[in-house]
């Protein structure tokens, strides 16, 4: 009779990279994982505040109706503070329970995300600026 095969404890361990990064920011301080969440939620919100600025570029300074540009500034910020409301869930909770939040794979994707979001805006913007200063 043979013994039964153990599995290694460093192949139990081994765990896909989104869960590897959220077990990272589940190690953060409560303070750092508020600092994240208000971080994405600003990469996000700039990325629509940057959508709108190009759009505005293309309108004519007599056809703009400020009422609409409020509008929309307005409703970036509302968007803005639900992305951050969201970052807030998913990274530090409400602590209702027992015991704290564990970040998740959803908070972990967010994060990921809006950095990967935060810095396509960061190039786009880089690119948009290089062919402003490039035209005659």
């Amino acid at each position: 009779m043979s013994k039964p095969q153990k599995t290694p404890v460093k192949a139990a361990q081994r765990l896909d990279l989104l869960s590897r990064f959220a077990h990272w920011l589940d190690r953060r301080s409560r303070s750092a994982r508020i600092l994240i969440a208000a971080l994405a939620a600003l990469a996000l919100t700039a990325v629509i505040v940057l959508i709108l600025f190009n759009s505005f570029f293309r309108i004519r300074p007599a056809d703009l109706d400020v009422t609409l540009a409020n509008a929309l500034l307005l409703g970036t910020a509302i968007f803005g503070l639900a992305l951050y409301w969201l970052g807030w869930r998913l990274l530090v909770g409400f602590d209702f329970g027992e015991s704290p939040l564990r970040v998740g794979r959803a908070g972990a994707l967010y994060v990921l995300l809006s950095a990967l979001i935060g810095v396509a805006a960061l190039i786009w913007s880089l690119l948009s600026l290089a062919e402003a200063l490039s035209a005659p």
